[in-house]
């Protein structure tokens, strides 16, 4: 796992010539292939989808973490014009700790699709430790699995079939992404429930710890992908 994560981080990864050079932005240089579907101080996330033959231009990231839910092959040039062509395999997860500039063409006959999160402005999210014996993971491991671990963060993946609850547990400061959405009745620890409906590709983001459980009370199964700060 960790060459399969080395490899696609070999795609991505190139440091910025400059901290003072003007950033081009992904979703402002090339709207038709970066989606923003949800920006803060701390982070920015984004749907980036390829098309089959499909290029962007040359941009700059932010440090960032990435899932990829359709892949395919890609040309990634970079701004020296070396050239990488590699294979990008669907379910790869990882991180790159620099500012990157590059662009990538999808030289596949398949549509390439990845979530991408950038980390803006994090230091102050880092110190928002949940406590580890309530992690996700932890507390309900047949339903939540760990895509990727670092020092600074984890991303997860979880599922609640129609009609399950998980246990009471807790997160650092996170993302979320909802790759099938529901609804959900939320249990905070004074007891309190909520209900709430989250549509297919919903985001959110807290920058404290948040502690509850949730249950399945819809008639679709939810999958999550989390994102969690230590």
């Amino acid at each position: 796992m960790c060459k399969l994560i080395a490899s696609c981080l070999l795609l991505f990864t190139i440091a910025c010539s400059s901290t003072k050079t003007k950033m081009s932005l992904p979703e402002k240089v090339s709207p038709d292939v970066y989606e923003t579907l949800l920006e803060n101080e701390h982070i920015k996330m984004l749907k980036v989808s390829f098309a089959p033959g499909q290029s962007d231009n040359m941009h700059d990231h932010y440090p960032f973490t990435f899932h990829v839910f359709d892949g395919g092959r890609i040309r990634s040039t970079m701004p020296d014009g070396s050239v990488n062509e590699r294979d990008l395999p669907s379910g790869a997860t990882g991180f790159n700790e620099n500012r990157v500039r590059h662009q990538v063409e999808n030289i596949g006959d398949k549509p390439i699709n990845i979530l991408l999160i950038e980390h803006k402005n994090v230091s102050s999210l880092l110190t928002l430790n949940p406590e580890d014996n309530l992690s996700p993971e932890i507390v309900f491991p047949d339903k939540c699995e760990v895509l990727f671990e670092n020092d600074m963060l984890k991303v997860l993946e979880s599922t609640l079939s129609v009609g399950e609850s998980n246990a009471m547990h807790e997160h650092g400061a996170y993302a979320v992404y909802f790759t099938s959405g529901g609804n959900l009745e939320i249990t905070s620890p004074d007891g309190g429930k909520q209900e709430k409906a989250f549509a297919d590709y919903a985001t959110g983001f807290s920058k404290v710890p948040v502690r509850h459980k949730a249950k399945n009370i819809g008639d679709t199964d939810i999958k999550t992908l989390i994102m969690q700060y230590k």
